[in-house]
């Protein structure tokens, strides 16, 4: 059984490559792989370095996901108001 809004949907963002792109940036930044182990650094904020890091890609990865979906998912009702 199909949502009857799949049948109006004009552009989706999965059909969009840099998009995914985008999204796979922000990952990798935000999941602290690549710092070295045991590694705090500066305090921002009074957090680790690598703790500020995650939550400020955190951040970007919601806004980033607000503006896809404002940007690339429209639905056949937008375009005709």
């Amino acid at each position: 059984m199909e949502h009857e809004i799949f049948g109006k949907i004009k552009s989706e963002p999965r059909k969009v490559r840099w998009v995914w792109f985008v999204y796979v940036v922000l990952y990798a930044i935000a999941i602290p792989w690549y710092w070295p182990s045991g590694y705090i650094g500066p305090k921002v904020l009074g957090l680790p370095l690598w703790v500020a890091t995650t939550l400020f890609a955190v951040f970007l990865l919601a806004i980033w996901t607000v503006l896809v979906i404002r940007w690339f998912w429209i639905v056949e009702n937008e375009i005709e108001s």
